[in-house]
């Protein structure tokens, strides 16, 4: 049985998604900011991403273009806010041309805590996507979103087995 669960708390608009992984935490850290590996676990069977950009430091971009079987692509655009090795990554969601920003920023769409956790020899991660709304956060959760998160979580306890 898999140590996971997806919480959506009534009164707070945040998905709070868990599970229990059989690797060190510094490796779990590893594979989510390095993009020769994320590629190979993120999104839902069968997606493949041409772009994975990461500049992994407070104030970079995460570029990524996720392409799904039907050829239909869903290009992202996020910032780090926070790089803890190997506790904590701190992101939010940005427009896709950054560059009108300026040096400034909008107002966050969805700001995503991922804790890795020690947890004996394997790594909890506890994922906390914070919405600027419950409509909103229940919005994402209709269109599958912890579902999208979970087959990741799938995809990635497989790609660890060829680690």
């Amino acid at each position: 049985m898999t140590d996971q669960t997806i919480d959506t708390p009534s009164d707070d608009p945040v998905i709070i998604i868990t599970r229990t992984f059989d690797a060190p935490r510094a490796l779990m850290f590893k594979l989510f900011t390095d993009p020769y590996h994320l590629v190979r676990f993120w999104g839902p069977e069968g997606s493949t991403y041409p772009v994975c950009e990461m500049d992994v430091r407070p104030g970079g971009q995460w570029r990524l273009t996720m392409r799904f079987a039907d050829g239909s692509e869903y290009p992202t655009n996020s910032v780090y806010l926070e790089i803890a090795p190997p506790d904590r990554i701190v992101y939010r969601d940005a427009p896709l041309d950054r560059s009108q920003w300026q040096d400034t920023l909008p107002p966050p769409n969805m700001v995503t805590t991922i804790l890795f956790e020690d947890a004996g020899g394997k790594t909890r991660i506890v994922a906390n996507i914070r919405a600027n709304s419950v409509a909103a956060r229940d919005m994402a959760v209709k269109m599958g979103f912890g579902q999208m998160v979970m087959a990741s979580y799938a995809r990635l306890e497989a790609y660890l087995k060829t680690l």
